[in-house]
C-alpha cells in the first residue's frame, strides 16, 4: 500500500470505483462494453488451449456482470464463435442495460434465451456440449445466500463438468472476504475487471477463483485514487495474469 491506497477492492470500494467513474465521465455502459470485449478475448485464448469444439454457454444475471456476459457473447459471436446464451434478466425495460445488450447480442446472431418457468431444461440447452461456460451470474453486488433460478444456475454450472471462465468473481463468493458459506460456482478462470476483488485473493477462494487475470476496462485513473485505490499498471493490451497477493 502507498499513500493510504490499495491494491485491491472490496465491493464497498468496487461500487465506489464504479460511481468515481460515472462521475468523472466514464458511464456504466462503456464500462460494460469494454468489459464485454476483454471477456471475450481471454474466452479466445482459453478456447485455443481446449481440445473441445463445442459451443460457448454464456449465462448472464440481472446486474452488471450480467451486461458483461451478453456483451461477451456479441463479440464472440462476432468472431465466428458459436455462442449459447441465457439471460435471468428481465427484458420488459427496454431501455434497460440488460434489454439493450440482449439486442445487441441478437442483432450479432447470438441465440439469447430467458429463463423460463422451467429453468433447468434452458440452462440444461446452453450447457450441454458446451467447450466453456462463461460465469457473469452475480457480481461484487450479491450478498445473502443463492436462491431460485440463481441456485439452480449455479449448481448446474458445477455439475457440468465443463469449463468455466467468471467474470470478475465467481457467482456465489463473496467480493470482499471470499466467503463460500453458501454454493458458488467453482471456476477454472476468473477475469477481474479493472481491480483485483479482494475475496478473490484469499487463501480460501484458490479453489473457487482457479487461474486469476485482470482487465483494463477504461475506468480513469482519477477514479482509482478517488476510491482509495493504486491504479493498476497495464500494457497496450489491457489483459494479464494477476498474481494471488493484494
Amino acid at each position: 500500500m502507498r499513500g493510504g491506497r490499495t491494491r485491491s477492492a472490496s465491493a464497498e470500494q468496487a461500487r465506489a470505483l464504479d460511481a468515481a467513474s460515472g462521475q468523472l465521465g466514464t458511464s456504466e455502459e462503456a464500462l460494460m462494453a469494454l468489459a464485454g470485449f476483454q471477456c471475450a478475448r481471454l474466452v479466445q485464448i482459453i478456447l485455443a488451449g481446449l481440445a473441445s469444439a463445442g459451443p460457448v454457454a454464456v449465462l448472464a444475471g440481472p446486474g452488471n456482470n450480467g451486461g458483461d456476459a451478453l456483451g461477451c457473447a456479441r463479440h464472440l459471436a462476432a468472431w465466428g464463435t458459436p455462442v449459447r446464451t441465457v439471460t435471468l434478466a428481465s427484458l420488459d425495460v427496454p431501455e434497460s442495460p440488460s434489454s439493450r445488450q440482449a439486442r445487441a447480442a441478437r442483432a450479432s446472431g447470438v441465440d439469447v434465451r430467458q429463463v423460463s418457468e422451467d429453468p433447468q431444461e434452458t440452462l440444461t440447452w446452453a450447457l450441454l456440449g458446451a467447450s466453456l461456460t462463461v460465469d457473469g451470474l452475480l457480481g461484487t453486488g450479491s450478498s445473502g445466500p443463492l436462491r431460485g433460478m440463481m441456485a439452480e444456475a449455479v449448481r448446474q454450472v458445477n455439475a457440468a463438468g465443463t469449463p468455466v471462465l467468471a467474470i470478475d468473481l465467481p457467482s456465489g463468493l463473496e467480493a470482499s472476504g471470499g466467503g463460500t458459506n453458501r454454493d458458488a460456482v467453482r471456476a477454472d478462470d476468473t477475469l477481474m475487471l479493472a481491480i483485483p476483488k479482494r475475496g478473490c485473493l484469499v487463501p480460501g477462494a484458490h479453489a473457487f477463483v482457479g487461474r486469476l487475470w485482470l482487465a483494463d476496462i477504461g475506468v480513469p485513473a482519477q477514479a482509482y485514487r478517488d476510491s482509495g485505490l493504486m491504479p493498476p499498471l497495464f500494457s497496450a493490451d489491457g489483459l494479464k495474469r494477476c498474481e494471488r497477493s493484494a
